[in-house]
Parts: C-alpha cells; structure tokens; sequence
C-alpha cells in the first residue's frame, strides 16, 4: 500500500513538472531566459531538511543528481513568466528544494518551515485542505535557469542562475551612471556618460598618466558657472582594454575659500577596484624667495564613488575627506583666481 502510495507521488510530481513546459515559448530574441544545465544550488543543510509532524514527503525516492553542464551549442534562449520562478508566499525566488500542492502552489524552502503545519495556505484560504510535497523534479528544473544581467545593454555579459540574479546586480560593475546635468535623462557605461558628458554638456576631461603618476593643473578657484566646478579625469587600465573615469568637484567654502574632492563615476562601489587619491594645492610662491619655495597642502584619502557626477555628496555627507583651499592658498585675484592643484589616483 505504501509503494502504491508513493508511486502516485511520484507520477502526481511528473505531471506537475510537465504543466510548466507550455509556458515556455520558445523565441529567440534579447531577454529571454536561458536554459543552462550546469552545477546546482548548495544543498540546504540537513537540519532545515527535517520535516515537521504531518509533512508528506517521499523519502524513500532516490535523490536527482545535478544537471551536467552544458555545452554553449545546447543552449537555447527561451522566455518564462517571470512570476513562475516565484514563491507563492514570500513572492521571492524559488531555491532547492522546492515544495508544492496539489493545486500547484510553490513554495520556497524558507516558507515551507516558517509556518507550523504542511497545509498549503493558498489552498486553505479558499476552504481547500492541501499538504505540500518536495518535488525534485521542479528542483532540477529550475535549478538549471539561467538569466541575463538587465545591464546587458550597458555591456555586461553576464548570465547568472535566476536565484542569484538579484545579488549579481546588486554587484554588477556594468550598472548605468545617470547624467547630473537638469532636464537630461542620459545613463550608460561611465565610458558613455564620459562621451555624453564631453560631447553633448562640454565638460572638461584630462587624460591621466596612468594609476600613480600625478597630474598638474590649473583649475579656477571661484567657479563662475556650474561648467567649471568639475573636471573629468580617465585613467587607462595597464591591460588597455578599460577606462576608469573621475570627477574632481570644486565647491566654495566659507570667506573665498574652496573645497576640493574627487570621486569615481561608477554606480557599484563593490564591483570594481578601489583607489586612493593624493590631492594637493600649492600657494604661490612668496616675493623674493627662490623659485620652487612655496606652500602645499594637501591630503591622502580613500576615493568615493558616485553614480550621477559631480557627486555633491563627495563634499556634503563629509563621509571622506576633501581638500580645503584657504584664499591665501590661490594664485590671482578677484574672479580670476586659480587653484594649482596637483593629483595622483592609484588603486588599494
């Protein structure tokens, strides 16, 4: 009776399995999801697995072994509801090992023992007794997905098992920058937002030696519009296949003073390398004493990253330091007066 019991499972989890195949249409074209049959999941610890009073498990079926990978040629975009890779409940990702009712409600294994009982709650809702069962099948189906980044467009390449999608994107390097300039709705790559920023807004870009070279410039102390309150730096990676774009932001500060930071353009601080930045100011020299003797100031700092150039936030949230340029410390007089300020970025 039990073998009779636990064949009905079984053949009851194979037709459930089947029901999902319809969904799936099979179009190719961009941002679709792809079928990739490669390594599972981690397994739950055996702890979690321990089933409360009730559950309807079948226990004595063999385990389903993990997909083998596959080769790039048996791979096929094909496009699934978004909401059918989702928990009934919680509404986030289904992991392994997947539980579902009669009806068809999934669950994630989080639910499954969140709540005391194996009814399904959807089922019990509309006046339905239903208990849930593990289905290894949907297990192994689902844990072969595999879906591209949405910063696709943007030049990630990325394709990432639909469960860990949203932690991909979370960390992807390849998330768009926005235009800060009012009325422009402009995002990309920081190699775009550079191109857009000089080409189409005209802002300033000097190309750096390289990561720990200094580069000096003249950069005016009392911005008269907000053009040259930011310069643009690049720094060519030493492979010569990347561009790390900074902005340097200069903000007035208190009786004819000036504040000084600098940030990388990027949108994921934890996707990338991260830099340090010397940044000084040299005084003019005092008259009469020997050429070279002058003032500097200046200081070592961690680089902020910022996502929508200038990055206000480089001077105003005061979480990394910047510069602080007294008036004494600037070259000329009235509105005319400059800053000569000397730069080096090189990477932690």
């Amino acid at each position: 009776m039990g073998s009779v019991a636990r064949g009905g499972v079984e053949a009851r989890e194979e037709l459930q399995l089947l029901d999902l195949f319809p969904l799936v249409h099979h179009e190719e074209q961009e941002g679709e999801v792809v079928v990739h049959q490669e390594e599972q999941e981690t397994e739950p610890d055996k702890a979690a697995a321990v089933q409360e009073a009730g559950a309807i498990v079948p226990v004595e079926a063999p385990a389903m072994a993990a997909p083998a990978p596959a080769h790039a040629d048996k791979m096929r975009p094909v496009l699934v509801d978004k909401a059918r890779f989702s928990c009934s409940l919680c509404s986030g990702f289904l992991k392994r090992p997947i539980y579902q009712c009669a009806a068809g409600h999934m669950v994630c294994c989080s639910c499954r023992f969140k709540f005391r009982g194996n009814g399904c709650r959807r089922c019990c809702d509309r006046g339905v007794v239903s208990a849930y069962t593990i289905c290894p099948g949907l297990g192994y189906f689902f844990g072969g997905l595999q879906v591209p980044c949405p910063n696709e467009p943007y030049g990630c390449k990325t394709y990432s098992p639909y469960f860990k999608a949203d932690d991909h994107e979370r960390a992807c390097e390849h998330a768009p920058c926005r235009c800060a300039e009012q009325g422009c709705g402009f995002a990309g790559s920081p190699p775009a937002l550079l191109a857009h920023l000089t080409g189409d807004h005209f802002w300033a870009a000097h190309e750096m030696p390289g990561f720990g070279a200094s580069l000096t410039l003249r950069v005016p102390g009392l911005p008269a519009s907000a053009a040259q309150d930011r310069l643009l730096f690049v720094v060519e990676e030493e492979e010569g296949d990347r561009r790390v774009v900074f902005v340097l932001c200069v903000r007035s500060r208190g009786e004819g003073g000036a504040a000084v930071s600098v940030a990388c353009v990027r949108a994921n601080a934890e996707a990338g390398p991260q830099y340090m930045c010397e940044l000084w100011a040299q005084a003019p020299a005092p008259p009469g004493s020997p050429e070279g003797v002058a003032r500097r100031v200046g200081i070592e700092t961690d680089v902020a990253s910022c996502a929508a150039p200038p990055g206000e936030a480089a001077v105003e949230e005061g979480s990394w330091l910047w510069l602080d340029v007294a008036p004494e410390m600037m070259h000329g007089t009235g509105a005319s007066k400059v800053m000569q300020l000397s730069i080096l970025i090189d990477k932690l």
